[in-house]
């Protein structure tokens, strides 16, 4: 039996490590966040001269299709450089009547997701020597100059390039006003602090383009149902460049109800926690080997909880310290619920986020923290789920 003063050693032995930990973490993303406050600086422009080939899976998407072409078609860019093709993934509607001024290719059978899809598809018909890959979500739009703008990266010496996914339904349901604020802040706090760091940005599964050296991560097919997370996983660990455009957009379409966000949600948090597990020991020698901050970043953002689960741990110390001397003082761990809290409005700011979505920031309290029961249900997540559109 462990006597009562070991016992009591051991216990505050615990806390203190629990506490060290909440704390640091906190504190890192914070700090790294802090890198997001300057704009990014622009690219020059490229030669315009690189070909591009736009591959966009759809998978019964005849509803939301057309409009996504037809910007391709009316982009700022050489049309003789650009290819668009429409990967029809087993659809049972009309995707493959509704696609216009593309080619459609039809996939009739194989496993479920993008990344197999996408996989086929490059096997099928690779990409030329010279050509750089873009992949879209059916359900997105783009500006005229999204195009122009992810060659410009590429012929800066990018191997890949992410654009800043923002959502098209802000104003759908109070899920997407929420998840629209998530993203405006995480794309500044997360997204383009680590590109001014000179580190990788996260890869978003759509608005992706990969040069001639970084397509070999689409062609093989994925081992997870979240192949954006290692596809950057493994871009890193070959050393390749990613780059961030934060002044270059693709609208999402973000879910209105309940029920479908809960299901894609949960599939995320699955196949983020497959890849961290998968790559962990591989990311981890090459971080020791290259002294590369990058990687280690990169193990901790794959790795870490959430912003709302930080939120909920760190509230309930607070609330522990009420009752025991073993924790910090309940006053220090209101300070860090309230930073992480308060933090990303100032990102929204400094993002020129319109006054009538700040209103609704307490919005974006509740979406993270519905999402922690989410997280336990996503453990037992294991196939693709396709997000239906509208």
């Amino acid at each position: 039996m462990v006597p009562g003063s070991l016992r009591a050693a051991m216990l505050r032995i615990l806390f203190l490590v629990s506490q060290v930990l909440v704390g640091a973490l906190a504190a890192y993303n914070l700090g790294v966040a802090l890198w997001g406050l300057p704009n990014q600086a622009a690219f020059r422009r490229g030669t315009r001269r690189r070909r591009m080939r736009v591959v966009v899976p759809a998978h019964n998407e005849a509803t939301v299709i057309g409009p996504l072409l037809a910007d391709l078609a009316g982009q700022d860019y050489p049309a003789d450089r650009v290819r668009v093709v429409v990967i029809a993934d087993r659809c049972t509607d009309a995707t493959v009547q509704m696609v216009h001024d593309a080619e459609v290719v039809e996939r009739r059978d194989g496993p479920d997701g993008k990344g197999p899809a996408l996989a086929w598809y490059l096997g099928e018909a690779p990409l030329d020597a010279d050509e750089s890959l873009v992949v879209l979500d059916a359900d997105n739009r783009v500006d005229r100059a999204f195009l122009a703008g992810m060659a410009d990266a590429l012929d800066w010496g990018f191997d890949a390039a992410q654009a800043y996914v923002d959502t098209s339904n802000p104003d759908a349901s109070w899920l997407t006003t929420a998840a629209a604020l998530s993203y405006w802040a995480s794309n500044r706090m997360v997204q383009l602090a680590r590109h001014n760091l000179g580190w990788a940005p996260d890869l978003g599964g759509t608005g992706t383009a990969f040069a001639p050296t970084a397509s070999w991560v689409v062609e093989s097919e994925s081992g997870v149902i979240t192949e954006d997370s290692e596809q950057a996983a493994r871009l890193i660990l070959a050393g390749r460049r990613v780059a961030w455009l934060h002044n270059v957009r693709v609208y999402d379409q973000k879910p209105a109800s309940v029920g479908v966000a809960l299901q894609q949600r949960a599939r995320w948090m699955s196949g983020k926690r497959s890849v961290a597990r998968a790559y962990r020991s591989s990311m981890l020698t090459a971080a020791l080997r290259r002294r590369s901050w990058s990687l280690v970043d990169l193990m901790i953002r794959q790795g870490q909880p959430g912003r709302a689960f930080m939120v909920g741990v760190s509230a309930a110390l607070g609330v522990g310290a009420l009752f025991t001397d073993l924790l910090w003082p309940w006053w220090l761990w209101a300070i860090i619920v309230a930073v992480q809290v308060l933090a990303p409005i100032v990102f929204l700011v400094r993002d020129r986020v319109p006054v009538r979505y700040l209103w609704r920031y307490p919005l974006l309290v509740v979406f993270g923290l519905a999402w922690l029961p989410v997280r336990l249900m996503s453990s037992w997540v294991r196939g693709w789920y396709h997000t239906p559109h509208d």
